[in-house]
């Protein structure tokens, strides 16, 4: 199995995308994380991605530490920051896809 996370950050900063990157490889040491580039949905954002494999039991451990109400399946689902608990404050929006 693989997934991806798209994780939109409410900062352009280089140095706040930084502190987000690293504390995923906390997280999750092995991803592979894209470039952030600024986010055109919302002013002074920015987005990227990051993916990985995983077994079918790595999943839900994942989404709790990421964030602790996700929407959705646990194959498709999404959360915002602004009415949920992320791993970090400056985490607007997840987004996690599970492919087999």
């Amino acid at each position: 199995m693989f997934f991806r996370l798209h994780v939109i950050i409410s900062s352009e900063n280089e140095k706040d995308e930084k502190l987000i990157k690293n504390l995923l490889y906390q997280i999750r040491p092995t991803l592979s994380i894209s470039p952030a580039r600024e986010y055109a949905g919302l002013k002074d954002h920015s987005e990227f991605y990051a993916t990985d494999d995983i077994t079918p039991d790595q999943v839900q451990p994942l989404l709790d530490q990421l964030n602790n109400d996700w929407d959705g399946a646990q194959d498709d689902c999404i959360c915002y920051g602004f009415n949920t608990k992320m791993f970090h404050e400056l985490v607007y929006y997840l987004g996690f896809t599970l492919f087999e």
